[in-house]
């Protein structure tokens, strides 16, 4: 459907809610020719790990390349098995195809996070994802690689401003990977990623990676950066986006007290989450959906398949969420009176 009174993405009234701060920080980049691997970058990557708790931050040309440049960095291989869950954007999973690894898929809990993989045998690594912002049981995963020596990544492209206790998404793992997609809540008007780490080492290859390998020991590297206009608009917003997420959470918290009667996927206790997602599990899901549709609100599917498409049967809680899943406009600048309309047309949909 074309001309959505409420469309999924709320990036549009972002830029209205700053516009000429916006357009005037791209602008004076334009205008000094400085227009890559600059000052603003290097200001933003240090703002980064000041905020997330990091020693290190490399800012990239996506989190798909952050994640494979976070997997080369601490050396693992084509000939290496790594853990994943079945449950994620194929990013995730792509990242390790390209690499050229073995993928071990594993199945999620309830809410979509990497569930327990007792019986697949030692793994040379483990990516995990917080999905829908949601924190996933980091504690294990780090008790598990610590005690066999192998690295933890990361995934956070979903989860900046989420927590696990005290410690913010972003310094989970020996490595950390943010998006600044237009679809996050951090988001870049041209794309972009940010890698953490508290490791040296790891920090000087994932720079020289970014710039064809140049200055490092790899032969090959890829020409992944965030441009100048981008880094500078990114500051603005990383000043913002504590007041962005406080905006974020009030719209989730009406969300869930219009309409305690259906079910959404929430966050563990002991955590907070960054509300990337308001994803409500339904059945008849896709006849919700299309039924939302002509009432010109936009709804997505997240995800519609695992990432083993081979072996259905096996994940009965990832293919339960592929099932059920319907993912509802979440933004800082969606008002009352549209979540409103949206819970009240969900509510005459189902009945309750």
């Amino acid at each position: 459907m074309i001309g959505y009174k409420i469309k999924f993405n709320g990036i549009d009234r972002l830029y209205n809610d700053y516009s000429w701060r916006l357009t005037l920080r791209a602008k004076s980049v334009w205008q000094s020719g400085d227009v890559l691997q600059g000052q603003y970058l290097s200001e933003l990557e240090k703002q980064i790990a000041k905020k997330y708790k990091r020693k290190y931050a490399v800012g990239v040309g996506s989190a798909t390349d952050g994640l494979y440049f976070a997997m080369k960095a601490v050396g693992l291989t084509e000939n290496s098995t790594i853990i994943c869950p079945v449950f994620s954007y194929v990013a995730t999973a792509g990242a390790i195809k390209r690499l050229g690894a073995e993928i071990h898929f594993v199945d999620t809990d309830s809410n979509g996070n990497i569930g327990d993989w007792q019986g697949y045998g030692l793994p040379n690594g483990v990516v995990y994802v917080n999905m829908f912002g949601n924190p996933a049981a980091y504690q294990r995963l780090k008790n598990y690689c610590d005690s066999h020596h192998i690295p933890l990544i990361e995934d956070a492209a979903q989860s900046q401003g989420a927590s696990y206790g005290q410690l913010p998404s972003g310094a989970m793992g020996d490595i950390s990977v943010f998006s600044f997609d237009p679809m996050k809540n951090m988001p870049s008007f041209g794309g972009g990623g940010m890698v953490l780490t508290d490791r040296k080492e790891v920090y000087d290859r994932i720079r020289s990676l970014r710039r064809h390998g140049i200055s490092g020991k790899d032969t090959y590297g890829y020409n992944s950066l965030i441009s100048e206009d981008h880094a500078n608009q990114l500051l603005l917003l990383l000043k913002k986006f504590d007041r962005l997420q406080r905006m974020r959470d009030k719209v989730c918290k009406r969300y869930r007290k219009n309409m305690p009667e259906v079910q959404m996927v929430c966050n563990s206790p002991g955590t907070n989450s960054s509300n990337h997602k308001l994803v409500i599990l339904v059945d008849r899901r896709d006849e919700l959906k299309a039924y939302l549709d002509t009432k010109g609100i936009e709804t997505k599917i997240h995800y519609s398949k695992t990432l083993d498409t081979k072996n259905i049967g096996k994940y009965p809680n990832a293919e339960r969420l592929c099932a059920k899943a319907l993912s509802l406009p979440i933004y800082p600048h969606l008002k009352n009176k549209e979540v409103d309309y949206i819970c009240a047309n969900i509510k005459e949909f189902l009945h309750v």
